[in-house]
């Protein structure tokens, strides 16, 4: 069973970025998945007076969520503890059909959403995306088959500034189709979950957004993550956080 917690190595204060013109991103910083130190998928967005938050795992200090986005059930994507501590009348979780199968206390604040399908609200869309793997774990088993309809998303405001949270993922060839994004997160971690440094570094290449921000890894691999800005393209802006 995997055993999420949070790590001792996590930096005491949350780390918050600017992203764009009254948006900020936040992280919590880094869990303990068994016994390794990972920075995870897990992001706070606030555009104007919306809270967003991606794949809460391991919040501190929580602001309650106007929308939690879950790209999966994986246990360093999917957390029911954090998702009520976040939760009030009026928020709306929108998630994949395999997570909402967990959550069916809160059915009634839920919108299943496939990958390719938009949802549009006041302020912004919301777009889910391709999230899958071509690699396999083991003989034919993949971590997140395409058969899950696991996803990412897109947030694409009314001026159209768009944010992409890949998910879990390979680099595939959905993702190869994205284009005027402005803020890209996206997994290097590699072994078999996710793409690697490499791989994430040529789809951020090709999409050319304004800002990357590398997730999903463990943070031993100092190495990898400095290699990773050298890959990207100058034009490309490297937000790294621990």
């Amino acid at each position: 069973m995997v055993k999420i917690k949070i790590s001792e190595k996590r930096n005491p204060i949350p780390q918050q970025v600017s992203i764009g013109e009254n948006i900020t991103l936040t992280t919590w910083g880094t869990i303990k998945v068994n016994k390794s130190h990972f920075f995870p998928s897990s992001f706070q967005l606030k555009i104007d007076d919306k809270v967003i938050y991606i794949d809460p795992v391991g919040v501190e200090n929580t602001e309650k969520a106007d929308y939690i986005l879950i790209t999966h059930a994986h246990p360093d994507h999917f957390s029911f503890k954090d998702i009520k501590n976040l939760l009030n009348a009026e928020t709306r979780i929108v998630c994949s059909k395999g997570v909402s199968k967990k959550l069916s206390d809160v059915k009634n604040q839920i919108q299943i959403v496939k990958p390719k399908e938009q949802l549009q609200f006041e302020k912004f869309s919301i777009q889910a995306t391709f999230a899958y793997n071509t690699k396999s774990v083991f003989l034919w088993i993949k971590a997140h088959p395409k058969s899950k309809e696991n996803v990412g998303y897109i947030i694409t405001l009314k001026n159209g500034f768009s944010i992409y949270h890949a998910g879990d993922t390979d680099y595939i060839n959905e993702i190869k189709e994205l284009s005027d994004i402005d803020v890209a997160l996206v997994p290097i971690g590699g072994d078999n979950l996710t793409m690697n440094t490499e791989e994430a570094a040529e789809i951020i290449n090709k999409i050319k957004p304004e800002i990357v921000i590398p997730m999903h890894y463990e943070i031993k691999n100092h190495e990898e993550l400095n290699r990773f800005e050298t890959l990207i393209n100058k034009k490309t802006r490297v937000i790294k956080l621990d």
